[in-house]
């Protein structure tokens, strides 16, 4: 008899150890309260949500961890809850609420409570989770979708301002006109996107828009690194389009060698001042009439990013001036990828050496499964030498235009096709020696590391881009038997 009384009492104390032991870990504070609300047990995680050691809290009424204005309802609410009859409510049944830590700051929780009868006494237990980070995820999350709405409302208002506003003497020409301006638009973005929307460098916003005008060997970008402000990436961007449009067509341009070089300077004031100068170009003369090119310049330059301009339409080349305000620079943010102008003038005097025996085309394999963006490209690369072998909207379309035809001298590879990841493709392609180049709308690429190092181009990437990477990974192809390292 006394060895079974002995035995359950040693049961009992294990079975409170490992209850102790349970509640002591938990990760939620847990709170038990008397029939008079006063507090008897304040597990560690309590402690530690309210910033304040159980000896202290022990004792003290609940509505001490409660905000002022709530603990009347507060009160009314566990009274209430007393008389129901039940014995819990679920975590979150009570919504999102508010707690009180010691030091006073306010912060949102969700709450359970449950209630037992220990001989006379009636105790609640409340379990508490701090949702203070989970509230500023979704938060943020919500303030993005308002975001990324807003910035596509407003892209699809400044795309259809285009498609009306752009003027050209033929159909090709406006057709030319229009996806240069748009593919403006694209590249800005993609830098926002590369930066999580907090702004771009200058010098790759400048080098990024007349790289796709011309090979590297004619443009030159200087001055010191400088971080532009979110809303200041696309307008300049846009500026630069212009210019570099304009010097192709008219300009320095539009001549073996002719150059541009652009350079930046901050002033004490926190202004900037920039220098397109065109040199090497046909002779200047100064237009009648301002075209909508000029006329979108002189908008964006004195509208949209409250600078001024000074054009000089010197005989040996175009030159102009520009000032705008420090509001246009984001200032304490380092530009993580600004370029090295040295890097990019040697790179690029490579590429224009190479370039004057580069005979250019050959069979081509292209892999999109948008079909306006597939016949674009197709219709595009014939007039720069490349003949279409096929066009593959699946990697099922691409094996069969391969068993089908000849062995094509190069392919493109939309990374999605459809939801479906082009890399087996990709895979097979190396294997049998096949160049390939991915064209794709994502800015970070979820590539395994075997393919961190092959080329890729972004949409809407201009033909040229798309030309210069499909010659050089040709190129690489020939020399070392593999896919060239990324443009």
């Amino acid at each position: 008899m006394t060895s079974g009384f002995f035995d359950t009492t040693v049961s009992l104390e294990q079975t409170n150890e490992r209850l102790e032991a349970i509640i002591a870990s938990a990760m939620d504070a847990i709170i038990t309260i008397d029939d008079r609300h006063r507090i008897i047990h304040f597990n560690p995680a309590a402690e530690q949500m309210f910033r304040i050691p159980a000896r202290e809290a022990l004792g003290q009424p609940l509505e001490r961890f409660i905000p002022h204005r709530f603990r009347a309802t507060h009160d009314d609410h566990i009274r209430r809850f007393g008389t129901t009859g039940e014995t819990s409510r679920r975590m979150g049944a009570l919504g999102a609420v508010s707690a009180l830590r010691a030091d006073g700051e306010e912060f949102p929780v969700e709450a359970s409570i449950s209630q037992a009868v220990a001989g006379t006494e009636r105790l609640s237990t409340v379990i508490m989770r701090d949702i203070t980070e989970r509230e500023a995820n979704e938060k943020a999350q919500a303030l993005l979708a308002r975001e990324v709405d807003h910035r596509a409302k407003n892209i699809l208002a400044i795309v259809s301002s285009l498609v009306t506003l752009t003027r050209a003497p033929t159909r090709a020409a406006y057709i030319e006109s229009l996806t240069g301006r748009i593919a403006a638009m694209s590249r800005a973005h993609g830098l926002l996107a590369q930066q999580r929307w907090k702004g771009a460098a200058l010098s790759r916003v400048a080098h990024d828009e007349l790289e796709a005008h011309a090979e590297p060997a004619r443009f030159t970008c200087t001055g010191p690194d400088l971080q532009l402000s979110s809303r200041a990436v696309q307008p300049i961007g846009m500026l630069f389009h212009e210019l570099a449009t304009n010097a192709v067509k008219y300009g320095a341009l539009s001549v073996p060698d002719g150059h541009v070089a652009l350079g930046w300077e901050p002033r004490p004031d926190g202004a900037i001042e920039l220098r397109w100068h065109e040199t090497g170009g046909p002779e200047v003369t100064q237009p009648g009439e301002p075209g909508f090119g000029t006329t979108l310049i002189k908008q964006i330059v004195e509208n949209q990013l409250g600078g001024s301009l000074k054009p000089v339409w010197a005989r040996e080349g175009f030159e102009l001036m520009l000032n705008l305000p420090d509001t246009v620079l984001q200032p304490g943010q380092e530009a993580r990828h600004a370029p090295s102008v040295d890097e990019a003038a040697a790179a690029g005097s490579m590429i224009a050496a190479e370039a004057k025996d580069d005979a250019g085309g050959g069979t081509l394999l292209i892999v999109e499964d948008e079909p306006l963006l597939a016949m674009q490209l197709s219709d595009s690369l014939k007039n720069f030498g490349w003949s279409v072998l096929g066009i593959a909207g699946s990697i099922e379309d691409a094996n069969r235009i391969l068993a089908d035809s000849a062995r094509p001298d190069a392919a493109i590879l939309d990374v999605d096709l459809g939801g479906a990841p082009v890399f087996p493709l990709a895979r097979s392609l190396r294997r049998s020696g096949i160049p390939f180049l991915f064209c794709t709308g994502y800015e970070d690429l979820d590539y395994s590391s075997e393919f961190a190092t092959c080329a890729a181009v972004r949409k809407p990437a201009t033909v040229l881009q798309i030309v210069r990477a499909l010659r050089d990974v040709v190129r690489a192809s020939s020399v070392q038997g593999r896919p060239a390292a990324a443009v």
